[in-house]
């Protein structure tokens, strides 16, 4: 979903949570490599596009859908202290053949994971908005030096998602 760095889009990646609703469907597991368009994240804030691929499983609470692929855009303001915030947009192809698109605010910060909702735009759940939990990898060796140097342009993280209304 990033979701790009939002699913990451690049990047998106999410956990079930504790919540006072019960989920219309979920997908327990997901994971997602976003990349920068050009440059990368460095410690200078800037204008970036990512774009992300990933996939889901473990999808239930929707009739023929048990995993699916998506790739999304996420432009964002970034920098190695605030690596992306900005709108995300996501298209899923579902098991079943049928697709979802997603969009919503999707701000990456330092704390893991990044948790949000996105608004099903067209397809599959129209109208329904989805809670994402999305685990980025930071603070590796590459990305420390990534930072200190010609920018960090790629990274990979886990998810999990659920429909919340």
């Amino acid at each position: 979903m990033a979701l790009s760095a939002g699913v990451g889009v690049a990047a998106v990646a999410t956990a079930p949570t504790a919540a006072a609703h019960s989920p219309i469907g979920s997908c327990y597991g997901g994971e997602f490599r976003w990349t920068a368009v050009e440059g990368g994240i460095t410690m200078t804030p800037q204008l970036l596009t990512f774009g992300s691929a990933g996939r889901l499983w473990g999808c239930e609470g929707v009739s023929g859908i048990t995993h699916g692929k998506f790739t999304g855009v996420h432009v964002a303001w970034s920098d190695c202290m605030h690596p992306a915030d900005g709108p995300l947009t996501v298209d899923i192809v579902w098991s079943n053949g049928e697709a979802s698109k997603l969009w919503g605010p999707w701000p990456v910060g330092m704390m893991q994971p990044t948790v949000g909702q996105l608004q099903v735009v067209d397809g599959v759940g129209e109208g329904s908005r989805v809670q994402v939990n999305a685990w980025y990898e930071m603070m590796t060796p590459e990305q420390i030096n990534g930072c200190m140097g010609p920018g960090i342009s790629t990274g990979v993280g886990r998810m999990t998602a659920e429909i919340v209304e």
